[in-house]
């Protein structure tokens, strides 16, 4: 489903991104600074922390209101 969404999208001319997240185990601002600038869309370090890589992942995705997410139950339950 989400795949033929994409291509839906992409044929209507909808710009695709697939983010990119950096993981490494230097710390150094710098490098968080070098990840960006080459484009990459977030960074986590290593040894990863489950909350920390919780947090990065989740800023790619939009957040549903309450309505949204009861419309897909409905979906769901019917289907």
């Amino acid at each position: 489903m989400m795949e033929s969404k994409a291509n839906e999208e992409m044929k209507n001319g909808s710009e695709w991104h697939v983010p990119i997240l950096a993981m490494t185990a230097d710390v150094i601002h710098a490098t968080y600074d070098e990840c960006l600038k080459r484009g990459m869309d977030g960074y986590v370090s290593k040894p990863i922390e489950e909350e920390n890589l919780y947090q990065e992942v989740a800023k790619f995705f939009k957040s549903k209101t309450i309505s949204d997410s009861s419309q897909s139950a409905s979906y769901l339950a019917t289907n």
